[in-house]
């Protein structure tokens, strides 16, 4: 605490140092760590989540943006670890060993598009995500909720798809913001993400099935049959895949599961192209 408090925190890039003991153990314990693992850490700040993973044998990479946290990482010199000062999103992650275990407490307002960096899109995986062995993230609990939500529930999107996808996902833990320095004005969650070998799902048409799901929660609100509208499908031709399905044709995108959108969208690939 005393470290993080003599450090000038800046708001733009999103520190807030975690900084409770238990809870950076209980990060470091869910990587499930051995003697010379490969270890990526994501924002490491001054160290705090750094020197446990450290302590464990990790061989450590540290990816931060900002320069003065970069300084004080060097002057530790926490054994084992080497720093690289830049964006996570613009870092070669294929530059990393295989078996690679990834954590870190990440900025909020990043949280989506760097998990989508390290899995990549539906149907077309990142070149390093067969590398990629567990993720552990402390997050927004707001965000964690979706990673995990169920169809049917207000939570449920398109990054709960995505997660689906690519990973088996569980929240692990509950932070309050006093675990943090400065304490943020929302209660975090930690959350593990397994990534999954093969894919969950059969689709004949990845791409299609990446723009139903884009469409279906464009505007959720809507009935997902009305949000298929750039298909240029004649509403019978929609209703009856739907009735294929045992679908009500007024029933929404958050109410299908992944295994579902896959299906609706083998269905939709079969019905006749509209003729240029």
């Amino acid at each position: 605490m005393r470290l993080a408090s003599k450090f000038h925190t800046k708001k733009r890039l999103g520190q807030n140092f975690l900084i409770d003991p238990d809870a950076l153990q209980s990060i470091t314990d869910a990587l499930d760590i051995t003697d010379g693992d490969s270890v990526l850490e994501i924002g490491p700040g001054i160290g705090f989540l750094t020197r446990f993973l450290s302590a464990k044998g990790a061989n450590l990479h540290v990816v931060e943006l900002d320069w003065e946290c970069c300084i004080n990482l060097k002057d530790l010199e926490i054994p084992n670890v080497t720093v690289h000062q830049q964006d996570f999103l613009q870092f070669d992650i294929a530059s990393q060993p295989s078996h690679l275990k990834i954590a870190g407490n990440v900025p909020y307002q990043i949280t989506t598009p760097i998990l989508c960096y390290i899995f990549g899109e539906i149907g077309a995986p990142a070149p390093w995500f067969q590398n990629v062995d567990k993720v552990v993230l402390t997050v927004q609990k707001e965000v964690a909720e979706r990673f995990v939500a169920k169809p049917g529930t207000s939570d449920y999107s398109k990054i709960t798809l995505l997660t689906n996808y690519f990973s088996e996902a569980e929240i692990l833990h509950v932070l309050p913001p006093e675990s943090f320095y400065p304490a943020p004005k929302v209660t975090s969650a930690v959350v593990r993400f397994t990534p999954l070998r093969q894919p969950p799902i059969e689709c004949g048409n990845h791409k299609l099935l990446r723009q139903v799901i884009k469409a279906g929660f464009g505007q959720k609100r809507k009935m997902l049959r009305n949000n298929l509208s750039f298909l240029k499908q004649p509403l019978s031709a929609l209703d009856k895949v739907f009735r294929e399905m045992n679908l009500d044709p007024q029933t929404r995108a958050e109410r299908l599961s992944l295994q579902q959108f896959a299906r609706l969208t083998d269905l939709l690939d079969a019905l006749p192209k509209e003729k240029v």
